[in-house]
């Protein structure tokens, strides 16, 4: 029983400790600090232009509220960082043919109309490849026997050693030339790849059945995630992966800005804080409103409540 005088105390402290950081920030932890952390350079924006889309995000919240919610400071615990991978790399492909990625069927629809016709071609592509490399095969083994039979004579022509040596320099640079072709290929299929498991994301985002390419080589996500808040062991992080213009950027970084507030989602399509991002307005919708006051513990009458609210992890 001794003991349990002051190990009980301890236990509830550190189950209060782990119950906190698992809720919303409440109005004394507020404005939440930030920082930019990586910016990949193939975005083609500078970390400036980034802080000054995450500046523009914050503000949707603190306009709603009347208060400053977010700074950005140079030793804040919460980075925001922009990733690059197969999700921009596929958006960023499909712009030079006027497409454009988001969670829409239209963009589902011209995203698979698109990958239908990168796999025609290239199919035509691997199997003309696999001709030339068939034929230059067959060149080197005839090289072969004819070098054989020359080193088997006592003694060999002039022309006939001029002659193996054409020919030797050009079946090296046929091999050259289908090694070229080889990356070319595999660069192709992974674009491919990218497209079939964007396309499948989206697909699972509608509830459309996916459909199987039999080619994507990607572990496919629940959904097609733009961005993601993150809470882990005292720190906060934003990460996005994907926008398709300076305003859907805006609204990835408040959605996410939204969850390190508290705010769930919201069953609105056109809300910041429905799950897609599929609105192209840069106004909270009165569920936003709603979802921020909620969680701020803000009453009708402006006056602070006690409400607590579980923060989301994406």
């Amino acid at each position: 029983m001794r003991h349990l005088t002051w190990v009980l105390p301890v236990i509830i402290s550190f189950l209060l400790l782990a119950f906190f950081q698992t809720q919303g920030p409440g109005p004394g932890q507020l404005p939440i600090s930030y920082r930019i952390g990586s910016v990949d350079e193939r975005f083609g924006l500078t970390r400036q232009e980034v802080a000054e889309a995450v500046e523009q995000a914050a503000s949707l919240w603190e306009k709603a509220c009347g208060r400053d919610l977010f700074c950005e400071l140079g030793d804040a615990h919460m980075d925001i960082n922009l990733v690059y991978d197969y999700r921009q790399e596929t958006s960023d492909k499909l712009k030079g043919i006027g497409g454009r990625i988001d969670n829409t069927r239209g963009s589902y629809e011209a995203l698979n109309a698109h990958i239908e016709q990168l796999q025609a071609e290239y199919r035509q592509v691997k199997a003309d490849l696999s001709a030339d490399i068939d034929s230059y095969n067959d060149h080197v083994e005839a090289f072969h026997v004819r070098s054989a039979q020359a080193m088997r004579l006592e003694s060999s022509s002039g022309d006939l050693t001029r002659e193996l040596d054409i020919e030797r320099s050009s079946l090296e640079e046929m091999r050259e030339q289908l090694q070229v072709r080889q990356e070319e290929l595999k660069a192709m299929a992974e674009t491919l790849k990218g497209m079939v498991a964007v396309a499948n994301e989206i697909a699972n985002n509608l509830n459309i059945r996916v459909r199987d390419y039999n080619s994507t080589g990607k572990d496919l996500g629940k959904e097609f995630s733009e961005g993601c808040y993150e809470r882990r062991n005292g720190t906060q992080s934003i990460t996005v992966f994907h926008f398709s213009d300076r305003a859907k950027l805006v609204r990835v970084l408040a959605h996410e800005l939204g969850h390190a507030l508290g705010l769930k989602h919201v069953d609105n399509p056109e809300a910041i804080m429905y799950r897609l991002n599929q609105s192209d307005s840069l106004d909270p919708a009165p569920d936003d409103i709603a979802a921020l006051h909620q969680a701020l513990g803000i009453t009708d009458k402006g006056r602070p409540t006690s409400v607590a609210v579980r923060s989301p992890s994406h």
